[in-house]
């Protein structure tokens, strides 16, 4: 698996969203037997193409009623499945949960934050300083990366209310019905940390651009957590969001990056 360290820098320093996205894709927005199967993996904003899996083989099963269960996946040279039963028809989400996916060194340097690296844990390259040659005082912090992908799948039929959030971390929080949604139409959610609206910036990206006369990207704030997209053409999209660790709590500072993938039906 290649090193996260050199994959995500930019969340940890400046808050941005990453130049590999998080993903969590079934095969089946819509299965008619009782069984899905999906696939994680960080993708350089080619969807969906993968580049590796996020670490970790834990996933959550929401249905409607809130109810949670849990199994374990695989994890491969490029991707991770997971394959569950589904035991009654409805909607379901289907999440990796919080993944904490690396730790990231900063240090405090000409007012600041800069990673850090020890020359024992291999080479430091740009943007990594080496950390033995820093001031005596520097301050230095460990910051935790957090991952988090989800989908939304209905089983012969969506359910008339949509799996509750867990309210752990920063997730995305459909109030649109995620498996009604058509081109046309839009797309309303609510961008949660810890349960209660947050204001932040969020990027949208189309599956098999690779394909389309014109990419498609957008990005747009939620104030207070307010999120609302309008898809003009049907589709798979992915939905991402991060939170920069300087907005948290000082004493455990942790990065978010979230993200959720739907399907927009013609």
């Amino acid at each position: 698996m290649r090193n996260l360290i050199l994959t995500l820098p930019l969340i940890a320093l400046t808050g941005a969203a990453s130049a590999h996205t998080p993903y969590l894709a079934p095969f089946n927005f819509a299965p008619t037997q009782p069984i899905v199967t999906v696939q994680n993996a960080l993708t350089d904003n080619t969807f969906f193409v993968p580049e590796f899996p996020i670490k970790g083989d834990d996933y959550e099963v929401t249905d409607a009623g809130g109810t949670v269960s849990t199994g374990k996946g695989i994890s491969l040279a490029e991707l991770g499945l997971f394959e569950t039963k589904l035991p009654r028809e409805g909607t379901y989400r289907i999440s990796t949960g919080n993944r904490d996916v690396r730790t990231l060194t900063l240090a405090q340097i000409d007012g600041k934050w800069k990673p850090v690296k020890m020359p024992e844990n291999g080479v430091v390259n740009p943007p990594f300083v080496d950390q033995s040659k820093l001031p005596t005082g520097t301050k230095v912090i460990p910051v935790k990366t957090m991952v988090r992908a989800e989908t939304y799948i209905s089983y012969n039929k969506p359910s008339d209310r949509v799996p509750p959030p867990a309210n752990e971390g920063l997730e995305i929080a459909p109030i649109t019905h995620p498996n009604r949604v058509f081109a046309g139409q839009s797309f309303a959610f609510t961008l949660l940390f810890d349960g209660k609206p947050v204001t932040a910036e969020y990027q949208v990206f189309r599956a098999n651009d690779a394909y389309a006369r014109a990419n498609y990207s957008l990005s747009a704030k939620a104030a207070e957590g307010d999120g609302r997209i309008e898809f003009s053409e049907p589709g798979i999209y992915v939905i991402e969001v991060s939170r920069n660790w300087t907005l948290g709590n000082p004493d455990d500072p942790r990065t978010w990056l979230t993200s959720l993938t739907l399907e927009v039906a013609p």
